[in-house]
């Protein structure tokens, strides 16, 4: 494969470069690179740690094991723990790594960013209102050209997609048609 094909952040072999401006479109497209490289590292994300236990086999029951007393196979799982947070200490900006450096887990620098980037229930509905008072006063200025109020309309609506709030096709393709400055 020819590298020079891809910019940075866009590479099969290195994670996306974190965008906050595009937090859901990154959050896409990271979530696509994690689950193509490593099942075990999406679910670490997900839903946190591995923990260094193992089964007893009689009881079946779970026991932590210190650290002297795990295997070669153990270890390595647990491994996987810090590689699933170095993913993100590689796409995060300086600025990101501040809000996150306390964060002890993958899981809990992910929900972190999920909620200061996508929001709780609160911030996604005043997402969502703003978003649908931008798409209610859209109109296409009369020096703007056809493709660039496109752009400005479309991104509206991917938005408003993104956070599940659902116009029709219908609705949007009428709302646009009617921004359109008579000239």
């Amino acid at each position: 494969m020819n590298s020079d094909k891809y910019l940075e952040g866009q590479s099969m072999q290195k994670p996306p470069l974190f965008e906050s401006d595009s937090f859901i479109y990154w959050k896409n497209i990271f979530e696509t690179y994690v689950k193509s490289k490593d099942s075990d590292l999406c679910h670490i994300i997900i839903n946190g740690d591995f923990p260094p236990v193992v089964k007893n086999a009689t009881t079946r029951a779970l026991k932590v094991v210190s650290f002297e007393k795990q295997d070669d196979d153990l270890k390595k799982k647990l491994a996987r723990n810090n590689e699933a947070k170095m993913v993100f200490y590689n796409v995060l900006p300086k600025k990101e790594y501040e809000r996150i450096f306390m964060c002890k887990t993958a899981k809990e620098i992910w929900q972190s960013l999920l909620i200061t980037h996508h929001g709780n229930s609160k911030v996604k509905d005043n997402k969502i209102d703003l978003l649908v008072q931008r798409y209610e006063q859209f109109t296409i200025l009369e020096e703007e050209s056809i493709d660039s109020g496109f752009a400005k309309f479309n991104t509206i609506i991917t938005s408003l997609k993104a956070l599940d709030e659902r116009i029709s096709s219908k609705n949007y393709l009428r709302k646009y048609l009617r921004a359109l400055h008579p000239k």
